[in-house]
């Protein structure tokens, strides 16, 4: 199936191979001759492959716009956003080190070890910035526990009206859905 998109050449001549034939696509490129296997499932569509070779063919590029997004995240204190850029830096290191695995006749171990630390060490920073997260949001609960759940507030500010737990467990629509 052709898909409308470029490939490195510019020229909008992707084709998807063998999408259902088995468990790898081959996904290349008419003009200038790119091509890239990929995995799919029985249940893939050739766009699905398309995504996965366009995830592989600009993996670099997010790499590196990922690693610069992180300086503003860290800065800001965004942990939530900080784990999610984590945990994709950390899944395109071990795609990078599958695809240093592939070329079976010329593979360089020390740039296969190198993508899988460096996987590792995005994914304990994911774990890092999530724990930070959680600590964050735990501060900010406590720092305002008086503006919590029982308390209501008017909008110049003042308590309006505080409700005691009983209040809350006696109400009829409390626990409906």
């Amino acid at each position: 199936m052709d898909l409308p998109a470029t490939s490195d050449c510019g020229e909008k001549s992707i084709k998807v191979e063998n999408i259902r034939k088995s468990a790898i696509a081959t996904v290349k490129c008419g003009f200038c001759g790119l091509n890239k296997d990929v995995l799919v499932n029985s249940i893939s569509e050739p766009v699905d492959a398309f995504g996965d070779f366009i995830d592989i063919f600009y993996a670099d590029q997010e790499l590196q716009r990922l690693e610069k997004r992180i300086e503003k995240l860290v800065k800001d204190k965004e942990y939530g956003e900080l784990a999610l850029c984590y945990s994709i830096l950390s899944d395109i290191c071990k795609a990078k080190a599958a695809e240093a695995l592939e070329d079976e006749d010329n593979i360089d171990m020390d740039v296969v070890n190198n993508w899988k630390l460096r996987a590792e060490e995005y994914k304990r920073k994911e774990k890092d910035a999530l724990i930070k997260l959680e600590t964050d949001e735990l501060e900010r609960g406590i720092k305002t526990d008086e503006e919590s759940l029982f308390t209501e507030h008017k909008e110049g500010g003042g308590i309006k009206k505080e409700k005691k737990i009983e209040d809350i467990f006696e109400d009829p629509g409390f626990l409906e859905f």
